[in-house]
């Protein structure tokens, strides 16, 4: 895994992490529980971005910039989402096009 993500994680709808983790030298900012409110919160954000797609189009993804960690979301089937964070200062878009050159097939 790429030494700027912190985190990579395939998440259910139920929120729960089903593949992926955090790097080794990632201590998680959020405990488990708030961490998991964060997935919940992801999915139900991409739920509300969905009532926009038949007029801008289907979500590619979506950012969300702190001080201390950079989350990145992507749709994938089954109303999973792959959920990241990024080290502050990393070049989203340069992960951006390599995750969805990874997960193409998987949208």
């Amino acid at each position: 895994m790429d030494k700027r993500i912190r985190f990579a994680g395939v998440v259910t709808p139920m929120g729960e992490v089903i593949e992926g983790g955090f790097q080794e030298e990632a201590k998680p900012l959020l405990d488990q529980n708030k961490e998991q409110q964060l997935y919940l919160e992801s999915l139900s954000a991409r739920g509300s971005l969905r009532e926009y797609s038949d007029s801008l189009g289907d979500l590619i993804y979506n950012i969300t910039e702190y001080r201390k960690v950079i989350l990145m979301t992507f749709p994938l089937k089954e109303s999973k989402i792959l959920c990241m964070s990024l080290f502050p200062g990393t070049d989203l878009m340069n992960i951006k096009n390599q995750v969805i050159r990874l997960i193409g097939s998987r949208y």
